[in-house]
Protein backbone atom coordinates (compact mmCIF):
# COMPACT_ATOMS: atom_id res chain seq x y z
CA UNK A 1 0.00 0.00 0.00
CA UNK A 2 1.29 3.30 -1.22
CA UNK A 3 -1.21 6.00 0.33
CA UNK A 4 -3.78 8.19 -1.68
CA UNK A 5 -1.89 10.32 -4.39
CA UNK A 6 -4.33 12.99 -3.63
CA UNK A 7 -6.81 14.56 -1.85
CA UNK A 8 -9.25 13.76 -5.07
CA UNK A 9 -8.40 10.54 -5.18
CA UNK A 10 -9.34 10.19 -1.27
CA UNK A 11 -13.09 11.59 -1.92
CA UNK A 12 -13.62 9.48 -4.28
CA UNK A 13 -12.45 6.08 -2.40
CA UNK A 14 -14.18 8.05 0.57
CA UNK A 15 -17.17 8.08 -1.59
CA UNK A 16 -17.54 4.76 -2.48
CA UNK A 17 -17.23 3.53 0.97
CA UNK A 18 -20.47 5.12 1.81
CA UNK A 19 -22.17 4.40 -1.67
CA UNK A 20 -21.84 0.83 -0.04
CA UNK A 21 -23.28 1.37 3.10
CA UNK A 22 -26.33 2.78 1.32
CA UNK A 23 -26.17 -0.32 -1.24
CA UNK A 24 -25.90 -2.85 1.85
CA UNK A 25 -29.25 -2.56 3.84
CA UNK A 26 -27.78 -4.37 6.96
CA UNK A 27 -25.26 -1.60 7.02
CA UNK A 28 -27.03 1.58 5.94
CA UNK A 29 -29.55 1.17 7.72
CA UNK A 30 -27.93 -0.02 11.15
CA UNK A 31 -25.85 3.03 10.80
CA UNK A 32 -28.73 5.34 10.24
CA UNK A 33 -31.10 4.14 12.95
CA UNK A 34 -28.18 4.62 15.51
CA UNK A 35 -28.65 8.39 15.58
CA UNK A 36 -25.50 9.41 15.36
CA UNK A 37 -23.70 11.61 12.80
CA UNK A 38 -19.99 11.72 12.43
CA UNK A 39 -17.59 13.90 11.10
CA UNK A 40 -13.85 12.61 9.73
CA UNK A 41 -11.07 15.42 9.83
CA UNK A 42 -8.43 13.59 7.66
CA UNK A 43 -5.58 14.87 9.14
CA UNK A 44 -2.59 14.68 6.56
CA UNK A 45 -5.35 15.77 3.68
CA UNK A 46 -7.48 18.81 5.50
CA UNK A 47 -10.66 17.02 4.23
CA UNK A 48 -13.90 17.18 6.72
CA UNK A 49 -16.54 14.89 5.94
CA UNK A 50 -19.55 14.54 7.03
CA UNK A 51 -22.32 11.99 7.28
CA UNK A 52 -25.74 11.92 8.89
CA UNK A 53 -28.99 9.44 8.28
CA UNK A 54 -31.10 10.21 5.63
CA UNK A 55 -34.14 11.58 5.81
CA UNK A 56 -37.34 8.92 5.81
CA UNK A 57 -37.84 9.69 2.32
CA UNK A 58 -34.54 8.66 0.99
CA UNK A 59 -34.56 5.55 3.13
CA UNK A 60 -37.74 4.84 1.51
CA UNK A 61 -35.40 4.52 -1.99
CA UNK A 62 -32.50 2.64 -0.85
CA UNK A 63 -30.46 5.79 1.12
CA UNK A 64 -29.76 4.93 4.50
CA UNK A 65 -27.07 8.19 4.78
CA UNK A 66 -26.04 11.56 3.59
CA UNK A 67 -22.94 12.84 3.60
CA UNK A 68 -21.43 16.63 2.52
CA UNK A 69 -17.58 17.30 2.47
CA UNK A 70 -16.88 20.56 4.36
CA UNK A 71 -18.96 22.33 7.28
CA UNK A 72 -22.76 20.37 7.47
CA UNK A 73 -26.10 21.43 8.41
CA UNK A 74 -25.80 19.28 11.39
CA UNK A 75 -23.88 18.93 14.75
CA UNK A 76 -21.74 15.37 14.86
CA UNK A 77 -21.91 13.46 17.82
CA UNK A 78 -18.53 12.18 17.00
CA UNK A 79 -15.95 13.49 15.33
CA UNK A 80 -12.57 11.65 14.38
CA UNK A 81 -9.35 12.70 13.58
CA UNK A 82 -6.84 10.65 11.39
CA UNK A 83 -4.97 10.11 8.72
CA UNK A 84 -5.91 9.35 5.04
CA UNK A 85 -4.22 5.44 5.45
CA UNK A 86 -5.57 5.05 9.02
CA UNK A 87 -9.42 5.78 7.32
CA UNK A 88 -8.55 3.58 4.53
CA UNK A 89 -7.15 0.44 6.62
CA UNK A 90 -10.17 0.98 8.96
CA UNK A 91 -12.88 0.40 6.26
CA UNK A 92 -11.17 -2.51 4.73
CA UNK A 93 -11.04 -4.31 7.99
CA UNK A 94 -7.43 -3.77 8.48
CA UNK A 95 -7.63 -1.22 11.27
CA UNK A 96 -8.90 -2.03 14.90
CA UNK A 97 -11.01 1.17 16.01
CA UNK A 98 -9.89 0.33 19.74
CA UNK A 99 -6.52 -0.24 19.21
CA UNK A 100 -6.22 3.01 17.00
CA UNK A 101 -8.17 4.80 19.90
CA UNK A 102 -5.77 3.24 22.54
CA UNK A 103 -2.58 4.12 20.31
CA UNK A 104 -3.35 7.90 19.00
CA UNK A 105 -3.87 6.76 15.37
CA UNK A 106 -7.62 8.20 16.15
CA UNK A 107 -8.73 11.37 18.29
CA UNK A 108 -11.92 11.11 19.31
CA UNK A 109 -14.65 13.61 20.43
CA UNK A 110 -17.74 12.25 21.60
CA UNK A 111 -18.46 9.09 23.44
CA UNK A 112 -16.15 5.75 22.44
CA UNK A 113 -18.55 3.24 22.86
CA UNK A 114 -20.99 4.69 20.38
CA UNK A 115 -17.72 4.19 17.74
CA UNK A 116 -16.71 1.16 19.36
CA UNK A 117 -20.25 -0.33 18.77
CA UNK A 118 -21.31 0.73 15.74
CA UNK A 119 -17.46 -0.20 13.92
CA UNK A 120 -18.07 -3.34 13.78
CA UNK A 121 -21.44 -3.13 11.89
CA UNK A 122 -18.92 -1.65 8.66
CA UNK A 123 -17.65 -5.04 7.86
CA UNK A 124 -19.74 -6.52 5.81
CA UNK A 125 -18.45 -3.60 3.12
CA UNK A 126 -14.77 -4.34 4.00
CA UNK A 127 -14.50 -6.98 1.35
CA UNK A 128 -16.87 -4.88 -1.20
CA UNK A 129 -14.51 -1.63 -0.75
CA UNK A 130 -10.95 -3.42 -1.07
CA UNK A 131 -12.63 -5.71 -4.43
CA UNK A 132 -13.48 -2.01 -5.75
CA UNK A 133 -10.35 -0.98 -5.00
CA UNK A 134 -8.56 -3.33 -7.21
CA UNK A 135 -11.15 -3.08 -10.55
CA UNK A 136 -10.81 0.55 -10.11
CA UNK A 137 -7.67 1.08 -11.00
CA UNK A 138 -6.85 1.39 -6.87
CA UNK A 139 -4.97 -1.15 -6.17
CA UNK A 140 -2.03 0.32 -4.37
CA UNK A 141 -4.50 1.51 -1.59
CA UNK A 142 -5.32 -2.55 -0.69
CA UNK A 143 -3.98 -2.49 2.65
Amino acid sequence: MTGFQSADEFRRAFERIFELMNETPKVGRALRDAHAPHRFVITDLGLEFNVTAAPDADEKKGRYLKWTWGPAGWEPSITMKMTSETANKFFQGKENVALALAFGRVKLSGPPLTILRLAPVTNPIHPLYRKWLKKSGLAHLVA
